[in-house]
């Protein structure tokens, strides 16, 4: 639903884009948001007196302005808004991974990634470094990432956890500096509430909270796709 802008003679009809400038410098911009809201809260705190069923005086109280996101792209970076962090590129790290493998002709099932020594875990199973692979148990190839079953048990599919190295982007997030700075909210204000192309700016609508507290960490919400195919 459009919004009616009076001064400009336009409807906000879209999301708006977002810079937040912490106070040590660092500026974070999101530009891919799916849902945005701004609400104010006015608290008050009424006096009673006497004998009246009605306040005396209503002094103010906590005032508040919240700014909610919800953005279409996620990055490690958005956990830096609201703690200091520090970034690392193409660091080494132990990834995780869960596989469901079917056991082949020779016994065996091939891993996606060379996993790291020790790490296979399969359940009811026990890894083994034997010539000879007895029953119960199961051996791993880290070269040819393969891991063998003894010929005597029966498992036509298995599910297999284990780490392998990659190279990521990692983020080291302390909880010892919260997060303050200026908040910016930038929305374009459309000529038509129909029509939300470029073309058809007429002017930004701007909100600035020149001291902002982030409060909530960012978070990660799915759900499985309905139009994916799980048969």
């Amino acid at each position: 639903m459009a919004t009616y802008v009076k001064e400009l003679n336009g409807y906000i009809a879209d999301v708006p884009k977002v810079i937040f400038r912490r106070c040590d410098g660092e500026v974070f911009a999101m530009d891919e948001l799916t849902a945005a809201s701004v609400t104010a809260n006015i608290d008050t705190i009424p006096v009673n007196a006497g004998w009246s069923l009605f306040a005396v005086a209503i002094l103010p109280g906590q005032s508040t302005f919240e700014l909610n996101f919800t953005s279409g792209k996620f990055d490690a970076r958005m956990f830096a808004v609201t703690n200091k962090a520090e970034f690392k590129a193409n660091a080494a790290f132990a990834m995780d991974a869960l596989e469901y493998g079917e056991v082949d002709a020779n016994h065996q099932i091939t891993l996606l990634h060379t996993p790291i020594a020790g790490t296979v875990k399969i359940a009811n199973l026990e890894e083994s470094d034997e010539a000879t692979v007895a029953s119960g148990t199961f051996k791993v190839d880290i070269e040819t990432k393969k891991v063998t079953f003894c010929a005597d048990d029966e498992f036509p599919q298995m599910q297999i956890v284990y780490q392998y190295e990659d190279e990521v982007q990692e983020a080291i997030i302390t909880n010892k500096e919260s997060a303050i700075g200026e908040a910016t909210c930038i929305w374009p204000v459309y000529g038509s509430g129909d029509d939300c192309s470029e073309s058809s700016i007429v002017g930004y609508y701007m909100v600035r909270v020149f001291r902002a507290r982030v409060s909530t960490m960012p978070g990660v919400d799915t759900s499985l796709d309905t139009l994916r195919d799980v048969a």
